[in-house]
């Protein structure tokens, strides 16, 4: 059986230095996947693009700067003691930088926790099915 953790979080796209613009991030996450996470940023009740990335680089970002290639994650104290979580997607063309309360973000990776916890990521993975899939062309 498939266990999931769900959530929609307020996030802000980052402009510019004082601009920024509200974003809802659908985090998802699957037990038969157990090293991504997927997030579809939603504007205007339209989702406007998906990413597909691994669970360990949110997990690690909370605390430190993480991440190389196409995401980085890192934690930062805004005024007034508010932490907040950074998330930059580098494309072909374009970079992204996308902020998000860190308690939030920190309460929903608990949540995936409880389903897989780090470091036990293995153990859930099917590989076998996967990789039936795989010579299927199912993929």
């Amino acid at each position: 059986m498939v266990s999931t953790a769900k959530r929609t979080l307020d996030m802000s796209l980052l402009l510019g230095p004082d601009d920024e613009v509200p974003v809802a991030g659908r985090f998802s996450y699957r037990s038969d996947r157990p090293y991504e996470v997927e997030v579809a940023f939603i504007s205007r009740g339209v989702t406007a693009a998906t990413w597909v990335f691994a669970r360990e680089l949110l997990l690690g970002g909370v605390h430190d700067e993480v991440g190389e290639g196409d995401v980085r994650v890192w934690p930062q104290t805004a005024a007034g003691g508010r932490r907040r979580v950074h998330i930059e997607l580098f494309s072909d063309d374009s970079v992204c930088e996308l902020s998000v309360r860190a308690p939030e973000l920190t309460a929903w990776l608990e949540q995936t926790a409880a389903i897989v916890p780090p470091g036990d990521e293995d153990r859930y993975l099917e590989l076998d099915t996967h990789l039936a899939r795989l010579l299927a062309g199912k993929c």
